[in-house]
């Protein structure tokens, strides 16, 4: 049983070329391998499916093992009827989609980031990033700043350039925020000194971050984005499952959640920012009110950090944990053979009822009756929750890889094989995308001709480079392969 993963970019020819991967479990452990790349003429639901079993038959790979695939949210991939997803399921029922939960939390943050607070915020820090990175006179201008500002340069972490806003990882934008922030003083102190020589963009982009809506917004942001890059790292690691998965995430919807009801956390952060804008003599004031107000929150507030509290802050943190809970925690039935993992069954315990749901969810790739799945499952729940047996059986194991090593083939062949259905899901994309870092070092703008099948090769080569090759049967077999002129092989 295994699942497949495909993501697709364009190389160097301007050719369309897909990253075939699967997921399966070995030994215990889930892993993630890179098969190869594939050309892709035409990019439609139809095409991209018919093209991805055909390769994996080529590979020598039972199609009908498939349990699972996961890919991005094109809708040429997760469309519900004619996409990739929708009609490998037509010919392959149990392979179940997954929407790749790293694209998810993207997703989750770019739509709480259009908040008008910090939507602003994000394109003046982006601007201004852009001013000094492209500008050698105002990167020399900001370097000759940092140097002379201690502080700042020791809060920078040996860091000497404002980090532009990555366009599409979002969670990255947390370690951008973060850079902008340590360095605030010193971008403002450049800007001012750049003004008085005469830029006059120099002049445009001081005004726009002397402000203090500008400053609680950047501490704001930062310290919420920042709560999500370890969520990010995990999902993106091949043998993160949907249990684990799930858990972190709701590990920091949890966190999110009190920090939003902790006012002493709030009164940390309008502390920090009323720091760092008398650092730069900014004042703190709340937004203009007026009457009628259509394009930004404008709840009535008595003081300075309530405004900015009920209309920066609560919208944007409630924006992202109700994105969060729509594109991340909800999951499929599948997912119900989460309640066979022993801490699980320990805390909740393992009704019939429960059994019967994960039973249905699973019934066509089990291949055995309702009596005898309900009578391995009452075995498995005497092992984990009968007193008499503590003294006899290991701690309970929370994860599906440490449990997949007590659920032997021998003793619990079912509930093993449902837990192995659940682990062979994708979470991510992440393996794909990273060959894809592979392709564009193989395949560059002065090796442009290179075809799809010696770029797979050498792909393969790169990315499985620590594994030892048998260089005498790889010159057995391509010796053998036709008739040469030169012998290879020399028969005594």
């Amino acid at each position: 049983m295994f699942g497949f993963i495909a993501d697709e970019a364009t190389d160097a020819s301007t050719m369309e070329q897909m990253a075939l991967c699967v997921r399966f479990v070995d030994d215990n452990l889930v892993r993630e391998e890179f098969l190869g790349f594939s050309e892709t003429s035409s990019t439609t639901g139809e095409a991209l499916s018919t093209a991805f079993l055909h390769r994996l038959e080529q590979l020598g790979i039972d199609i009908n093992n498939m349990k699972g695939q996961g890919y991005d949210g094109a809708s040429n991939m997760s469309g519900a009827y004619k996409g990739v997803q929708a009609r490998i399921r037509e010919r392959i029922p149990d392979a179940v989609y997954s929407h790749c939960k790293a694209h998810c939390l993207n997703l989750a943050i770019v739509h709480s980031c259009k908040v008008g607070f910090v939507r602003n915020m994000m394109d003046v820090v982006q601007t201004i990033a852009f001013a000094f990175s492209y500008s050698a006179k105002r990167l020399a201008q900001y370097k000759q700043t940092l140097e002379g500002d201690p502080e700042s340069l020791e809060q920078m972490q040996e860091r000497r350039h404002l980090q532009n806003l990555c366009e599409t990882r979002w969670a990255a934008r947390a370690d951008a925020l973060t850079t902008f922030l340590a360095s605030f003083r010193t971008v403002v102190t450049a800007l001012q000194t750049l003004s008085d020589n005469g830029d006059s963009k120099a002049t445009g982009h001081c005004l726009s971050i002397q402000q203090f809506g500008f400053i609680i917004t950047l501490v704001a942001s930062q310290h919420v984005l920042e709560a999500l890059v370890p969520l990010s790292l995990t999902l993106q690691k091949k043998d993160c499952d949907l249990v684990r998965a799930l858990t972190d995430t709701k590990v920091v919807v949890k966190t999110l959640q009190n920090e939003r009801a902790d006012d002493a956390v709030w009164d940390a952060l309008f502390e920090k920012a009323e720091n760092v804008a008398l650092g730069v003599d900014v004042q703190p004031s709340m937004a203009r009110n007026v009457g009628r107000q259509q394009h930004r929150a404008n709840a009535p507030s008595i003081t300075v950090s309530e405004f900015w509290r009920v209309n920066m802050y609560y919208p944007f943190i409630d924006h992202l944990l109700t994105e969060l809970n729509d594109r991340i925690l909800q999951c499929g039935d599948r997912f119900e053979a989460q309640w066979l993992i022993p801490a699980q069954v320990e805390k909740y315990g393992l009704t019939d009822d429960r059994c019967l749901r994960i039973y249905r969810a699973l019934q066509s790739s089990l291949n055995v009756d309702e009596m005898t799945f309900l009578r391995e499952c009452h075995r498995w729940r005497t092992w984990w929750c009968d007193i008499g047996l503590a003294d006899s059986r290991p701690q309970s194991p929370d994860h599906i890889a440490a449990t997949l090593v007590l659920a032997s083939e021998d003793s619990y062949p079912i509930i093993r094989k449902c837990l192995i259905l659940l682990a062979v899901v994708p979470v991510s994309t992440s393996t794909a995308e990273r060959s894809f870092s592979t392709m564009r070092r193989v395949k560059t703008y002065l090796r442009s001709t290179m075809g799809t099948e010696r770029m797979s090769g050498l792909g393969l080569m790169n990315i499985y480079r620590e594994r030892e090759l048998d260089i005498e049967r790889i010159v057995n077999t391509f010796a053998n392969r036709k008739p040469r002129r030169l012998a290879l092989l020399f028969k005594v």
